[in-house]
């Protein structure tokens, strides 16, 4: 069971998200002090505040890309049953927007068409740098080995 800090910093972030969207440094900005007061003093007054915001951003991407399933007081985006066959072949329910710098669901990337677009040319970049990346290691390798 969740603690009462914790569900207010989830509540918080639910907030933020509402009004930033899933930007990681955005929403910690908004919601660390309010939601974590004596947690921030005492890192501020040590100097570790920076390293407790870098924490809570760390946090928030990967929940973010985890991207949770929305409780009944939030917003909830259905997948048409026409694209649910195309949808479940993805490994991950949120993708890189690479305009908004964030990881945004797939029902948000159904919503929003230009975001989609964006999200599938940064993967497809993405996968070509890998496979030039990983033709460089072959040609090492064969060099190294002699095979």
């Amino acid at each position: 069971m969740l603690s009462d800090k914790l569900r207010l910093f989830y509540q918080k972030v639910n907030d933020a998200v509402a009004v930033h969207g899933l930007n990681a440094k955005a929403v910690a900005d908004e919601v660390i002090a309010e939601a974590f007061p004596d947690t921030m003093a005492a890192a501020t007054h040590e100097g570790a505040d920076t390293m407790l915001r870098n924490g809570v951003i760390a946090f928030l991407s990967a929940y973010f890309k985890r991207a949770p399933k929305m409780d009944a007081d939030q917003f909830e985006m259905d997948i048409p049953s026409a694209l649910t066959p195309i949808v479940s072949r993805l490994k991950k329910d949120a993708h890189y927007v690479e305009m908004l710098g964030q990881y945004v669901p797939v029902p948000l990337l159904i919503a929003n068409p230009e975001w989609l677009d964006d999200a599938r040319k940064y993967k497809r970049r993405k996968g070509e740098e890998t496979l030039s990346e990983a033709a460089v290691l072959d040609e090492l390798y064969v060099a190294v080995t002699g095979a």
